[in-house]
């Protein structure tokens, strides 16, 4: 898998989230994963999803 960690802006924690959530959803496609990976990634997506209360504008 290639290394996209540079397409992400420094501390944006968000973007990173979603960059997350994707690569465990796309990942959870896979036929060949043991069931303790598959319930990881679900832990993963589960995480992932959840709101965050940032405290409005952080910059």
């Amino acid at each position: 898998m290639a290394d996209d960690t540079g397409k992400l802006k420094k501390g944006n924690f968000m973007e990173a989230l979603e960059s997350i959530r994707g690569e465990a959803e796309a990942m959870k496609g896979r036929r060949d994963l043991p069931p303790d990976v598959r319930k990881g990634l679900d832990r993963i997506i589960a995480l992932t999803r959840a709101r965050f209360d940032l405290g409005g504008d952080i910059e």
